[in-house]
């Protein structure tokens, strides 16, 4: 059976040097071990399994009893590391607050402390696109639920 450190660690060695970024290591009972990767573009499946197949080797055989999932966070999963939102920046997200309300807008900054957000609001007229604040509101990090990427099709 492998610990969380144990694949957290052997992820981070074969990373480095990459534009890739770990977001999460979770060991599932029936030892399923789920791997969440993420880059500031696109992650491909060749570069998950060679990742995979690297942290096997590397973990030998008490890798053997487990179930190891390697993907990239889904669309529309809260973010779990700073990275996640400085890969956003200037694009739309979703901020669900602890006081229960829903801002959507574009990411324009997060220093850890606060995030920035030019809030979008919907169009009187129909058929019109919304509108974003000129003006950047600050919320702090404590006042956040989760915030994800805002989903958009036209």
């Amino acid at each position: 059976m492998v610990s969380v450190e144990q694949v957290r660690n052997s992820v981070e060695k074969h990373l480095q040097g990459t534009t890739h970024f770990l977001v999460a290591v979770e060991v599932r009972p029936g030892n399923k071990v789920v791997v969440e990767v993420d880059n500031d573009r696109a992650i491909t499946l060749q570069e998950l399994a060679d990742l995979n197949r690297a942290v096997r080797d590397e973990l030998g055989g008490s890798a053997d009893d487990c179930e190891f999932q390697f993907s990239s966070p889904g669309v529309g999963r809260p973010f779990k590391v700073d990275r996640q939102y400085q890969k956003h920046t200037g694009r739309l997200v979703l901020v669900d607050l602890v006081d229960g309300r829903t801002l959507e807008g574009a990411l324009e900054h997060y220093d850890g402390d606060t995030l920035g957000l030019r809030i979008q609001h919907p169009s009187k007229v129909k058929g019109r696109l919304p509108k974003l604040d000129d003006e950047v509101t600050s919320i702090p990090v404590t006042g956040i639920r989760n915030t994800k990427a805002s989903i958009t099709f036209n």
